[in-house]
């Protein structure tokens, strides 16, 4: 006898193509953001509203993660290995990393 939850293969199969489906959708959207920070530099962000810092990290954390959707779509390669939280975790404010 089981004890507890079994998982069906439909379950499986769901949670599976939810996840790439939604890595799709993210790699998307990260090309999506970082087409608009190259034609912003850091002076039209801090008209924006952002300070010189945050602009430099905002930018930076996207270069970072274009480059990881171009590793992705096997357009690129990383070598060597490399933290792509670096910038990227600022974004997620303080404590949540």
């Amino acid at each position: 006898m089981t004890i507890g939850r079994t998982i069906s293969q439909g379950e499986l199969n769901n949670a599976a193509a939810s996840i790439a489906s939604s890595l799709y959708a993210t790699m998307d959207n990260i090309n999506k953001v970082k087409v608009v920070l190259d034609t912003l530099d850091v002076a039209a962000l801090q008209g924006l509203g952002f300070i010189a810092t945050e602009a430099n990290q905002l930018k930076s954390a996207f270069t970072d993660l274009d480059k990881l959707r171009t590793v992705f779509l096997g357009t690129a390669t990383q070598s060597p290995a490399y933290d792509f939280r670096t910038f990227t975790k600022l974004l997620l404010g303080t404590g949540l990393y």
